[in-house]
């Protein structure tokens, strides 16, 4: 029986595994996000249906889905992730300036329509990173603690008119580096990624699970429309060519570029590659 039920199983997983969509990884085009030799790399994403959000020290571009830049707009610091939800994107930054603050750190969250034209902001006393929007709230990193290794993470709230609903402290069972760095959503849960982990929290943030996805650099559930399925379809961003030490060591034959890789979201709770393979170039 238990042979059986083995084979079974393992059955349904090969029927569920080619059941699964592909989608063609999306590259975005030589030299076109030479700003990143600058700002280092990217540190946040988000996604609509015209196309993805990159957000980084140095600004915001915005790519459609063919990779192709859009548009490019500069920000005032380091903006650490962003978010997209209603018509509008989100972005959390942290602003480095001690003639501000003593230890030089304040915490700014701007929001832009869908064409990254300024809507309006608000400004906190704590540094900040992630960013995802979920119903009628707004959901923010913290970094309260540095790089130094910690248990905790914090998570502001805010509305939708970006009025402060307070914090909370998370334990997620593993240590992190400074906040929360990326922030998603299925549309049910929130989705962490953290230096040292990524976890599935609830929206309430009273409960968490560790899940095996690297999403440090920014990932967004895919729009139906865009993912041509019913699932769940993430995409996350994945640096080419070595990401910052390998763009600048050689920019002209190595320049920055980003590739938007693709992962279900099953219905047990996991993130499965659905990438199409792409065939290698013939030298």
């Amino acid at each position: 029986m238990k042979i059986k039920a083995l084979c079974i199983a393992t059955l349904a997983a090969a029927v569920a595994s080619a059941a699964a969509p592909k989608i063609k990884p999306v590259l975005t085009v030589p030299h076109e996000l030479d700003c990143l030799l600058k700002s280092g790399h990217i540190q946040g994403a988000c996604c609509s249906e015209q196309g993805v959000y990159l957000s980084h020290q140095l600004g915001i571009d915005k790519i459609g889905w063919d990779g192709k830049l859009i548009k490019h707009i500069d920000a005032p610091a380091h903006l650490g992730d962003s978010a997209y939800a209603n018509g509008k994107v989100y972005g959390a930054f942290v602003i480095r300036d001690k003639a501000l603050r003593k230890d030089g750190k304040l915490g700014l969250v701007r929001v832009w329509d869908e064409n990254l034209n300024q809507l309006k902001e608000a400004w906190f006393d704590e540094a900040l990173d992630g960013i995802v929007v979920l119903g009628d709230t707004v959901y923010v990193g913290v970094d309260r603690w540095g790089h130094k290794k910690h248990p905790l993470c914090c998570v502001k709230r805010l509305d939708l008119d970006l009025n402060d609903k307070g914090n909370t402290d998370i334990d997620l069972g593993y240590e992190i580096h400074y906040g929360v760095q990326t922030m998603g959503t299925d549309g049910k849960d929130l989705i962490f990624g953290n230096y040292g982990g990524t976890s599935v929290v609830s929206a309430d943030l009273k409960t968490s699970r560790r899940v095996a996805f690297g999403c440090s650099e920014g990932l967004g559930l895919v729009p139906k429309s865009v993912a041509k399925c019913d699932a769940k379809v993430f995409f996350k961003v994945s640096a080419m060519g070595g990401n910052m030490q390998g763009w600048r060591k050689d920019p002209v034959n190595n320049p920055p570029r980003i590739r938007l890789d693709f992962f279900e979201y099953t219905a047990d709770g996991k993130f499965v590659n659905i990438n199409e393979p792409v065939a290698k170039s013939r030298k």
